[in-house]
């Protein structure tokens, strides 16, 4: 089996890819991302191999789809992985490895599986970086066992860098100004005391902003630059203010729709202290102006 420090080898093949079936080159399946994680499974539909690529597909590795390429291979047909993935909206492509050359490469290509199934992929992950060297590699042959999924974030934020960082900072500062549009309309309707409409806005930012200050810190702990990494924190804080304010100016909505003053105000009051710390000073940085910092600190504006 391959071990970290080699090269993980390319290969080509078909693929059940957004609900199609095509072949596909490896080069097409990472997609430019610099980091590329490499799912081998027994078998589509069997109940452990289910439980870990749903778990993959709803753990927040990134928020990192958009940084990290995700690929799973199994010897199953590309018709049997479109029903798999369609079942269960995966989101990632699933290549099928139908003679097992690509899991023999990998070293992963067993025998015997399972008491008698043959010709199977070993449970197994691998980490690779842009230039496919392999960072990381998890792999079991015990059918119940599943791999540990802060491993291998760990893993993905050792291999990637600030062009990383920048990209989820990128992808949080969209989802921030989403969120804060929503969350400036229910300002407006709580100042003119309609409280159905500045409930529902309140509401309707927490996604958002909670989607912002997760993926800020994503781009903490992938930045390598020190002056990336603070504008990445604190921007982080000011989406955490932001949402807690939301919540709080909803309940707070909420109570005086119900004619219930007193614990409106008290809400309230939360609320207006998170708000102060949200607005104080500039506004976030943009992702431009992290882009070229080359080690200077990022100034707000």
């Amino acid at each position: 089996m391959l071990e970290t420090g080699e090269t993980a080898p390319t290969f080509d093949g078909p693929a059940a890819i957004d609900d199609e079936v095509r072949h596909v080159t490896f080069e097409e399946l990472i997609g430019g991302n610099g980091v590329t994680l490499l799912l081998f499974y027994p078998a589509d539909f069997s109940p452990s191999c289910t439980e870990e690529l749903c778990s993959l597909r709803d753990f927040d590795l990134v928020g990192l789809q958009n940084d990290v390429s995700i690929v799973g291979i199994s010897t199953d047909t590309a018709f049997t992985h479109r029903e798999f993935a369609d079942r269960h909206d995966l989101g990632f492509p699933l290549v099928s490895d139908g003679d097992g050359s690509i899991a023999a490469s990998y070293g992963v290509l067993e025998d015997e599986l399972f008491g008698g199934h043959r010709q199977l992929a070993r449970r197994t992950v691998f980490v690779l970086d842009e230039q496919r060297t392999v960072h990381y590699v998890w792999s079991n042959e015990d059918p119940l066992q599943q791999p540990d999924l802060e491993a291998i974030r760990a893993a993905i934020e050792e291999v990637s860098d600030d062009d990383a960082a920048v990209e989820r900072y990128r992808v949080a500062t969209t989802h921030y100004r989403e969120g804060r549009e929503e969350y400036e309309r229910g300002r407006d309707a709580l100042a003119g005391e309609d409280w159905v409409t500045a409930a529902a806005a309140f509401d309707a930012a927490v996604e958002p902003l909670t989607a912002a200050l997760e993926a800020f810190d994503a781009a903490r702990r992938y930045a390598d630059d020190d002056a990336v990494a603070r504008a990445a924190e604190r921007a982080n804080e000011r989406a955490t203010d932001r949402r807690n304010a939301a919540k709080w100016y909803a309940t707070a909505a909420d109570h005086y729709a119900r004619g219930d003053e007193t614990a409106g105000e008290e809400h309230h009051a939360d609320a207006d202290r998170a708000h102060a710390r949200a607005t104080d000073g500039e506004d976030l940085p943009a992702p431009d102006d992290l882009s070229a910092t080359d080690g200077r600190d990022v100034p707000e504006r």
